[in-house]
Order: C-alpha cells, then sequence, then structure tokens
C-alpha cells in the first residue's frame, strides 16, 4: 500500500513562502548553521512563532541543510570531565590558526566552561608559551579584577608545548591556578573549548580572506564581542554567554559555600 503525502493548504504554502527568505538570508550568512540554530535565530531574536519542524521541513525540501559527518573517538572515555558549579571555576584553553596573505596567524581562546564565554584571547604570527599567557592574562584582568589567588580556578588543556612549558606552569603556580590535562584515556576532556573554536571556524575564519594579523586581529575581537553578548547558545537552553555568565555568578555570589 503506497501513502499519499498529506496535502499542504493554500495558507501554509503561503506562510512557508514568506518564511523561506528569511531562512535562506540567515543561511547565506551563516552557511554551517543547522535548522536548530535558524529556528531559534527567528524565535528568539526575530520573534516568529515557528516550531523546529516546519524550518527543517523547509530546508530539507530546498536544500538548505547541513551534511555532518559523524566521527567516533576509537578509544573510550574511562571518566567524566569537570562540571563547573559556576563560572571562573573551570577555563578550557586551545589554539587554532588561519592563513592569511601575509602568512600564518595562531589564534589562542580561553573559554570559561559554564558560560560558554570567551573570557580571554590572543592573535599573533607565533604560538609559545608566552602568547598563551597573555590570552591567560586578559581573561584574568577582565574577570579577576582582585587577583585570582585562592579563588578556585582550574585550567584545562591539551599536553602541548604551551601549556606545558616551563615559564606557563611556572606562571599558573605564581597565580594559584591548577592546572588540569587531557589525558588519552578522556577525548573529549576539552571538548568545550574545542567545540567553540569550531564555532569560530565557522562563523568567521573560514568565510573570509584575510590579509594581514591586523585585519584578522581587529575583525576577531569585534566578533568574540557578537559571539558573547548575542550568540544563541543550545547548551545555555539558547540563552547568550554573557546572560548565562551574569545569571551564574549572581546565584552562585547568593549561596553560602560562596559567602563563607
Amino acid at each position: 500500500m503506497v501513502r499519499s503525502r498529506r496535502q499542504i493548504s493554500l495558507a501554509q504554502q503561503q506562510r512557508d513562502a514568506a518564511l523561506l527568505p528569511l531562512i535562506e538570508a540567515l543561511k547565506a550568512e551563516h552557511p554551517f548553521w543547522g535548522y536548530r540554530r535558524i529556528w531559534a535565530t527567528l524565535k528568539y531574536k526575530d520573534g516568529y512563532a515557528i516550531n523546529q519542524k516546519r524550518v527543517a521541513r523547509l530546508m530539507r525540501l530546498h536544500g538548505l541543510g547541513v551534511k555532518r559527518a559523524v566521527l567516533r573517538a576509537k578509544r573510550r572515555s574511562t571518566g567524566l570531565k569537570p562540571r563547573p558549579e559556576h563560572p571562573c571555576q573551570w577555563w578550557g584553553i586551545d589554539m587554532t590558526k588561519i592563513m592569511t596573505e601575509s602568512g600564518w596567524v595562531y589564534i589562542v581562546l580561553l573559554v570559561d566552561w559554564f558560560s560558554k564565554k570567551i573570557v580571554g584571547h590572543h592573535a599573533g604570527c607565533r604560538s609559545r608559551s608566552q602568547e598563551w599567557l597573555q590570552a591567560l592574562n586578559m581573561a584574568i584582568q577582565a574577570h579577576f579584577p582582585y587577583g585570582v589567588r585562592d579563588q578556585g580556578l582550574n585550567l584545562m588543556s591539551d599536553n602541548g608545548c604551551q601549556p606545558t612549558g616551563t615559564a606557563f606552569m611556572r606562571e599558573c603556580t605564581v597565580l594559584g591556578i591548577s592546572q588540569a590535562f587531557t589525558s588519552y584515556n578522556k577525548p573529549k576532556g576539552n571538548a568545550d573549548t574545542e567545540r567553540t573554536i569550531r564555532t569560530l571556524k565557522e562563523e568567521l575564519l573560514w568565510l573570509h580572506e584575510w590579509r594581514s594579523l591586523n585585519h584578522l586581529e581587529s575583525t576577531l575581537s569585534a566578533w568574540i564581542e557578537t559571539f558573547n553578548s548575542s550568540y544563541l547558545h543550545s547548551a545555555l537552553g539558547w540563552n547568550t554567554p554573557q546572560r548565562a555568565h551574569d545569571a551564574g555568578t549572581k546565584n552562585w555570589e547568593k549561596t553560602p559555600l560562596a559567602a563563607a
């Protein structure tokens, strides 16, 4: 028995025709967005009363979806990664690079795991412990104006030469920051930071031709500001990192443990 497709009413066809250009405009600006993020932007930012299924249907019919490669780690995790209870408890640090007309530019990001906020960054033509420390110092100055010692800050990184370098580890010890490193049996140990870097690539780095470090650096700072204040994050219930950071800090300050 062959089932016939449900006929779409004329009224719905008209609503779909009005909605499709909005979806196409968002896809043109953000080619790596899937239907969930398109839906969240239309609903929470633009105020359209629509559901995910409708957006998914239109994107599927018009070839606007995103094909994701399913990659699975060959090793299984033997432990759970830390789960922060409030902002500025667990930060992750990592780097990526992008080619410009004048050579490679290396970008270091620090991400707060509770709020997904990018708390510090650095872009330069080299990627040494010194550049990683500049990104760390930016984050500390912005979020610990009265000092970071005895504040319970933990920093997760991979086992690269920068975070395991003598200068970087010595500085963390002086500041009272507890370092933690990803291990062979924890392939998702720094996943929050790596996912933010992927967003940076999809939303900025891969979409433009970069002339130089100065060209990239100014654009990067503006993008990070927009990301923190406006990016709707699915892990935060479609809230923005800055709002989640502010709310988490406020709630934590009210707890007896924080006041002790």
